[in-house]
């Protein structure tokens, strides 16, 4: 794998190691917010010393990178991705400081920036991830990776099902493929040991799919879209009202229109502009719910990632970090109907399937 004799970089195909990072780089911030609102934001150091928490970023930072090169259990990884997001959210939360002359640290745009920041490295993230799939010697490569934790404690069950798939699609020319294939297909599991935490986590996503697999949980997540239908119609209905009413030159009509628009930026129209697409989408979303529930909950994602991705980066610069409520009611939101069209493609193979039952 090179191209003008450099080798090329391959790709991990252990996905959780950089949602670990996001997770607590974004955790990280929002906590250091709500302890320094709820404290009253302490000053750390005297004498004219203060200790600004990016510092604090760069250690978490510097310790990540240290257990990176020191250490080479998969175990470490995961710590370095969970210190060093931390650390990079504690060095990017500063970041109103080093763009203003006065390192106003409630510089407003900040929560902006810092927002767009990780969804531009999330896409950015995901492209490499998916732009194609994995080649044979990457295949190989996360293979053999795996396979080093053999000599430091086993592998467990999904582990060993990830190896194995991985080698199916390496060159089965390599010699060592068979070898690896046959290690794998013989060592003794070692998931009846594993951690407590471990099990917590096992036991919570058993517990996350036997809910949201239920009739009565996707019933109530079509619910909450149909009510969103319902009240955009209604502000569609009221808009055109108020509109007609003020060409028609009803006093109250226009001065009720005059006063909603009052004052509006260009900030506040891509809101609007936003919202009023992610709306239409979820009225044809509800429209096909009853007869093509796969396609229902692609629309349903498609209007929550245009508020994710358009309208709420404009949120997070009119009233800061509040606007991060809405962004978890997405996020939550996204996680679910991905999980329901998942579930919809293993019951039924996806694609349209008019005899299915109704918001089963």
């Amino acid at each position: 794998m090179s191209r003008a004799g450099l080798a090329l970089p391959v790709r991990s195909a252990d996905a959780e190691l950089v949602d670990a990072f996001f997770v607590s780089a974004i955790s990280s911030v929002l906590l250091i917010r709500l302890y320094l609102e709820a404290t009253g934001y302490p000053r750390l150091g005297g004498g004219g010393l203060h200790i600004a928490h990016v510092l604090w970023g760069g250690l978490g930072m510097l310790v990540a990178i240290v257990l990176l090169l020191v250490f080479l259990s998969s175990t470490t990884r995961f710590v370095a991705a969970i210190v060093g997001g931390a650390g990079f959210g504690a060095f990017i939360d500063e970041l109103g400081k080093f763009l203003t002359s006065d390192n106003d640290y409630f510089f407003k745009p900040t929560a902006a920036l810092v927002y767009v920041l990780f969804v531009v490295l999330f896409l950015a993230v995901r492209q490499v991830r998916s732009f194609r799939s994995l080649s044979p010697a990457e295949s190989f490569v996360n293979a053999v990776e795996i396979a080093e934790r053999l000599g430091v404690g086993g592998v467990s069950e999904v582990d060993r099902a990830r190896a194995l798939d991985l080698l199916d699609r390496a060159d089965q020319r390599e010699p060592l493929v068979s070898a690896l294939r046959a290690r794998f297909a013989s060592i003794e599991l070692s998931s009846p040991n594993r951690s407590a935490a471990r099990s917590l986590v096992a036991a919570a996503s058993r517990r996350y799919a036997a809910i949201a697999g239920s009739k009565a949980f996707r019933r109530l997540v079509a619910g909450i879209f149909i009510l969103q239908g319902v009240a955009f119609l209604l502000t569609v209905v009221s808009a055109v009202a108020l509109l007609v009413g003020a060409l028609l030159g009803i006093e109250d009509a226009r001065a009720a229109l005059e006063e909603s628009v009052n004052g509006s930026t260009a900030t506040s129209w891509i809101q609007v502009i936003a919202s009023v697409i992610a709306g239409g989408i979820i009225v044809r979303g509800v429209v096909a719910l009853r007869r093509h529930r796969d396609r229902a909950y692609h629309l349903f994602e498609l209007a929550i990632l245009i508020d994710l991705l358009v309208a709420q980066p404009f949120a997070f610069l009119e009233t800061g970090f509040e606007a991060t409520v809405t962004v978890f009611i997405d996020l939550a939101l996204l996680a679910i109907l991905r999980f329901l069209d998942t579930q919809e493609h293993r019951i039924f193979g996806g694609g349209i399937a008019d005899s299915r039952p109704a918001l089963e």
